[in-house]
């Protein structure tokens, strides 16, 4: 019989690489299962960005190989009565707290079961008030994928109780106008909107290239772009909407920043409308 190939597990946290933080999630995995493939899909997080790490999660895990377990740790409310959870979607395997986080992935995905971690057995000890990241979930995340059953991790509860989504994704017809908000802003400064890209060309219709747009921002000041498939297609410094790669109507300026040049700010309300 072929040998059973490793479980690959993904990482997605605030943790930074200046602290001991990712060393040691990495340390306990290894210590459990010294085949486990580690991959880190971001440490870079914005500290306590529940929202941030939903978008980028949401964004990334359907590249992953079928069976990839996901530990994602954005935990302001560690050591609390929030729960921990592990998740298994029609293809997946998502592990971390219950705040939210998980929830447009697993959705997405489809979910199968969740089961509450309460079963010690797994976990690293002692498990600190403050570490959930090193003791718990990457702790369960390395006997997973040794090959456990999830349903020996503790006991299953219904997928209706898990906290909502923090993200906006809003895409809703008002009047001659498209109501979303600001769900990530990336370092370029463009801003992905809460609408996907079919919504939007449901409520506005067919989009062309160099249809002329509207955006207001926070219902006060409206700026003018264009639409078009790709950056190069806009002139340096024009406003341009776009159909993003991970599925989102994007806002941004060629060769500077829609973010700076509106003062727009993740959670803003955004109103598009489409000219002549």
């Amino acid at each position: 019989m072929a040998e059973r190939p490793p479980k690959l597990i993904a990482l997605l946290t605030d943790y930074g690489y200046k602290d001991p933080y990712v060393g040691a999630v990495k340390g306990v995995i290894l210590s459990i299962n010294p085949r486990a493939v580690i991959i880190d899909i971001s440490h870079e997080i914005s500290s306590y960005d529940i929202s941030e790490a939903s978008y980028v999660l949401n964004s990334v895990y359907k590249e992953y190989p079928e069976g990839t377990i996901f530990v994602v740790v954005i935990d302001p409310g560690v050591g609390s009565s929030r729960r921990g959870v592990l998740v298994e979607t029609r293809r997946y395997y998502f592990i971390g707290p219950d705040n939210g986080v998980l929830r447009p992935a697993i959705d997405e995905d489809g979910i199968k079961r969740v089961i509450l971690l309460n079963n010690e057995k797994y976990f690293r000890k002692p498990v600190s008030h403050t570490f959930h990241g090193r003791d718990i979930f990457a702790s369960v995340a390395a006997y997973l994928s040794l090959g456990i059953d999830p349903s020996e991790f503790g006991e299953t509860i219904n997928p209706n109780t898990l906290i909502p989504s923090p993200l906006n994704i809003v895409c809703e017809k008002i009047d001659k106008w498209v109501r979303t908000f600001v769900i990530h802003i990336d370092r370029f400064g463009n801003v992905i909107t809460g609408c996907r890209t079919d919504v939007l060309e449901k409520l506005l219709g067919h989009l062309r290239s160099y249809q002329e747009i509207f955006i207001r921002v926070r219902g006060v000041e409206t700026y003018k772009g264009v639409f078009h498939m790709t950056f190069s297609m806009a002139k340096p410094g024009e406003i341009v909407m776009y159909p993003g790669s991970m599925g989102f109507i994007e806002l941004g300026v060629y060769m500077s920043s829609f973010a700076r040049k509106t003062n727009c700010k993740k959670g803003d309300e955004l109103l598009i409308s489409r000219g002549a």
